[in-house]
């Protein structure tokens, strides 16, 4: 039996990341959809339509799922080749070392609606993530331990060599090992050294880290002459946990998303957009927010060398992928900022734009919303102000290109983007890995969901409604918003708050007890306690 948690953060995360069972992988747009997904009987610019929210004018359409025998099992990102309707995608295999796989997808000429064959390029691969086309006309990937690079003929790999050794990674010991990169101005190479750890030990007894010179943004100087790299690296930038989202826009500038601590605190820390400096220190493990020290120590947010958030995220989004659009299928994402948001918590599974200005930096505001999914059955979306511990005077405000990615049984699964990948014809490549497909966002009629249903009052011997419903909203949320769309979860009599332990519920022990009540911020008073258990059906 599972001991129910008050407070935690864990009451307010959708245990949406199951693995779902195989995707159908289309061979013409009147393929079957994906396990999980229900058909539309609809095509989206000549692929099978999914029922995902959308922004208006657009539509998201499965590209590939899994093959009997060749089945992805944890997609990351694409890379289009420049000849033919050939797409590359790397498959970590799972989060053992030496699983991975590249792949080669090769469709009919005239789009990608009919695809002709699939092939496994480069298996035993130590968790590839990254792939991108080089300035020199070559392939690259970023393996936890290194980035090689090397040429197709056909449909062989010839010519492979590594070109970048030695990355940070101990295998089944380094909590962030994947590897992504970028290419700077000038051809140096930009790469991601994530961190081992979650807090580097603070949340213990340890008071320095000693990661940070190993983690960060490592900058490989690019020799011209023999086009390769030099042996040994600088590190640009110190004090950013885990650097999967990096983009170089055409003026030059360098953003990052960062992934920060994972508190267990389900509205903190938020996620951070920083412009990366030559010698900036961005924070963590000591920072979060813009200056807020984690423990008592301030000296490391005071530094001369630290570097705020150039913007805040709404928090646990954990952005995955950047790129800056800059086709014209789709005109309203023209020249803006794109990010895939990751995340299982109800801010996560999106993907979102920004407005930017020249230089490629968003557009800043005083005040900033962002959307939380329903938590079954509730199907609203609610709207909220971000409002970071310590403050924020301007960030930048976000438009939800896909946002209703939320699961809702029998129609879809929860979304997990990761890789994004401009297509030739404009529209954008989407690497969902939890859900083992590559989706297509392109022109269309955008789908519209579905009505919202009754709400519940009646849950496993509590009648949830009236003043019990709003006591206990008005009360609990803040901890555990499952309380807002799906009550059952807390509220159950096999290992929730309805459980009976030495004769009464722990809903009433919480309630009425002189130490570890709920809530936290102060017991209620006699009436409202009275209430509340009032509504407990006395027959059970």
């Amino acid at each position: 039996m599972n001991t129910p948690r008050f407070c935690t953060s864990s009451q307010a995360i959708r245990l949406g990341a199951m693995l779902l069972s195989i995707l159908a992988l289309p061979l013409t747009a009147a393929a079957a959809f994906a396990t999980g997904y229900q058909p539309l009987g609809q095509t989206c610019d000549g692929l099978p339509k999914l029922p995902v929210g959308t922004m208006p004018g657009t539509c998201l359409g499965l590209l590939a799922g899994t093959d009997s025998g060749d089945a992805f099992i944890k997609p990351r990102k694409a890379l289009e080749l420049p000849e033919g309707n050939r797409i590359l995608v790397t498959d970590m295999g799972g989060w053992g070392g030496g699983k991975g796989i590249l792949w080669l997808l090769e469709y009919k000429e005239g789009g990608y609606t009919q695809r002709t064959h699939t092939r496994k390029l480069i298996t035993g691969m130590n968790l590839p993530h990254d792939i991108k086309l080089g300035p020199d006309g070559l392939i690259y990937v970023g393996e936890a331990n290194q980035i090689t690079r090397f040429q197709l003929q056909g449909d062989q790999v010839i010519q492979r060599e590594t070109v970048i050794d030695g990355l940070p990674y101990t295998a089944g010991d380094h909590l962030h090992p994947l590897t992504s990169f970028v290419f700077l101005p000038g051809g140096d190479l930009l790469v991601n050294a994530g961190s081992k750890t979650d807090d580097c030990g603070l949340s213990s007894e340890q008071q320095t880290c000693s990661e940070l010179n190993t983690t960060g943004l490592r900058r490989y100087r690019y020799q011209a002459e023999l086009n390769q790299w030099a042996d040994d690296f600088t590190l640009l930038a110190t004090g950013l946990r885990n650097s999967m989202a990096l983009v170089v826009h055409a003026s030059g500038t360098v953003l990052q998303g960062e992934n920060s601590t994972d508190f267990k605190d389900a509205e903190e820390p938020y996620e951070e957009i920083n412009v990366i400096q030559p010698g900036g220190f961005y924070g963590w493990p000591y920072c979060f927010n813009r200056r807020l020290s984690v423990g008592k120590d301030s000296a490391h947010c005071d530094r001369p060398d630290y570097v705020e958030p150039y913007s805040l995220m709404p928090p646990h989004v954990a952005p995955l992928d950047m790129l800056y659009y800059d086709g014209d299928l789709l005109p309203t994402l023209k020249n803006q900022l794109l990010v895939s948001w990751h995340g299982y918590r109800v801010v996560g599974n999106r993907l979102v734009s920004y407005a930017t200005s020249s230089d490629g930096l968003p557009q800043l505001t005083e005040r900033v919303t962002f959307n939380r999914d329903p938590i079954a059955p509730a199907q609203v979306f609610t709207s909220h102000t971000m409002a970071p511990r310590g403050g924020s005077s301007a960030d930048a405000q976000h438009q939800e290109v896909i946002g209703q990615w939320n699961k809702v049984d029998g129609l879809r699964p929860e979304g997990a983007p990761v890789g994004l990948l401009q297509l030739k014809d404009g529209s954008l490549l989407i690497v969902d890995d939890k859900n083992a497909a590559l989706l297509r966002l392109s022109r269309g009629e955008a789908y519209t969901g579905v009505s919202q249903q009754q709400q519940v009052t009646q849950i496993d011997g509590l009648h949830f409604d009236g003043a019990t419903r709003q006591l206990l909203l008005n009360n609990c949320t803040g901890c555990h918003l499952e309380l807002q769309g799906n009550p059952g979860e807390l509220l159950n009599r096999v290992d929730g708050w309805l459980q009976k332990k030495n004769g009464a519920t722990l809903l009433e022990q919480k309630l009425t007890s002189d130490s570890g009540f709920m809530p936290p911020t102060g017991k209620l008073n006699r009436r409202d306690i009275a209430t509340i258990l009032s509504s407990l059906n006395k027959d059970d």
